[in-house]
């Protein structure tokens, strides 16, 4: 038995008619697609979730010239080909400055774990030159973990990375008893040496884990 066919205005109908219901298919696809694209979360919006804050323009780090602790010369051109974070602090540091210094640490192993540990370095700057010097960088930056590198110079020079590195310190008490006081962000330099981003307390080692790896992922120096 002959399948009846379609005259020629019956076919155009009905291609006419599938033609349309594809269209309305790709375009509600499209929308879809356009939604879930507009309500995933920006680089920025991730990053201020572990309590970050990226720069919408980076900025430059200053030309400074310090001493790290293994007796080598510093200048910012070593802020270049990795991710850097850098915290500020003093070797005589109650508080503050041990329990970042170990966060640093835990975040390390995190980010070894991740096979990204290579792409990082970390580093802490001294606020109290007088009394941090390389010697006692060397006694105190690599008990939290061998990698890790400290900074110490000038006043002078130290002032001026940290004000460009949204740091602010000060000293507090006279004689030998006198302390330090600072902020307490981490900084995070891009692989063209550029300040990217800043931590701000309260930190968690994942806070710092999780921004490094975001930034690796998701920017483009």
């Amino acid at each position: 038995m002959k399948t009846p066919s379609l005259d020629p205005k019956s076919r155009h109908a009905v291609a006419w008619t599938v033609g349309l219901s594809l269209t309305v298919v790709a375009l509600m696809v499209l929308a879809i697609v356009l939604k879930t694209l507009a309500d995933r979360p920006t680089l920025k919006q991730q990053l201020e979730l572990v309590n970050g804050v990226l720069f919408d323009s980076p900025r430059q780090v200053p030309d400074v010239t310090l001493m790290r602790h293994d007796g080598a010369a510093f200048t910012p051109v070593q802020w270049q080909g990795k991710w850097d974070l850098i915290t500020f602090g003093f070797t005589y540091c109650p508080d503050v400055c041990p329990t970042n210094m170990a966060d640093m640490n835990i975040a390390h192993q995190q980010l070894t774990a991740l096979g990204l540990a290579d792409r990082v370095r970390f580093w802490m700057v001294t606020v109290d030159p007088e009394r941090d010097s390389a010697a006692q960088l060397s006694l105190y930056v690599p008990y939290y973990n061998a990698e890790f590198i400290g900074l110490t110079g000038a006043d002078d020079q130290l002032a001026l990375l940290a004000t460009q590195l949204n740091a602010v310190y000060f000293r507090e008490g006279e004689g030998d008893d006198y302390t330090i006081a600072h902020s307490d962000n981490f900084a995070i330099v891009d692989p063209k040496g550029h300040l990217t981003t800043l931590l701000r307390p309260p930190h968690k080692p994942s806070h710092i884990t999780d921004a490094l790896a975001l930034l690796m992922n998701g920017y483009a120096p």
